[in-house]
């Protein structure tokens, strides 16, 4: 009976450690499941932070490609800014160039006319001016008194020049 006792007890302790193995893998099941809902979690993480990064990365190159774009405007600003100016300034030189012209059209017909007028002086000058006859002054009228019927107007004075004769009648 020993045996059977021995034979229960062994089957009871067996049960007992089978049990107890199942009870310690049921915890490990159970631990295995919070572990891997952790994995998934963290994986779930790591995707979402590699999406920010990607779009940190993407965000990176657009504001390094603009940065070279205002860079390169940046260089290209003062031929930029020499063009536009050139640009305003050309009507301006040029009204300042056709007035120069005018100035100096202006200042030739000066010097022409200075000089035209210095040789008309020249000949105002007595050795070439020409003795023109005095003439008496003119009596005035009075306007009342009307001329004489049948009485004839005065001779005119004959008016010579210098070295001409007058004819005889």
């Amino acid at each position: 009976m020993q045996e059977a006792l021995c034979g229960s007890g062994r089957e009871s302790l067996w049960t007992s450690a089978l049990a107890a193995r199942e009870r310690e893998i049921q915890l490990l099941r159970e631990r295995n499941r919070l572990l891997q809902s952790q994995i998934d979690l963290l994986e779930l993480r790591q995707e979402k932070q590699q999406r920010q990064i990607r779009s940190y990365e993407a965000e990176i190159e657009q504001l390094y490609q603009e940065k070279q774009v205002l860079e390169q405007m940046l260089q290209e600003l003062p031929e930029l800014y020499r063009r536009k100016l050139q640009a305003r300034l050309q009507p301006i030189r040029e009204r300042i160039a056709a007035m120069q012209a005018e100035n100096r059209r202006l200042k030739r017909e000066l010097y022409q006319l200075s000089y035209r007028l210095q040789h008309v002086d020249q000949l105002d000058a007595p050795g070439w001016k020409v003795q023109l006859p005095q003439i008496p002054p003119l009596r005035r009228r009075d306007p009342k008194a009307l001329p004489a019927q049948g009485a004839t107007s005065p001779p005119r004075p004959s008016i010579a020049l210098e070295g001409q004769r007058e004819k005889p009648e």
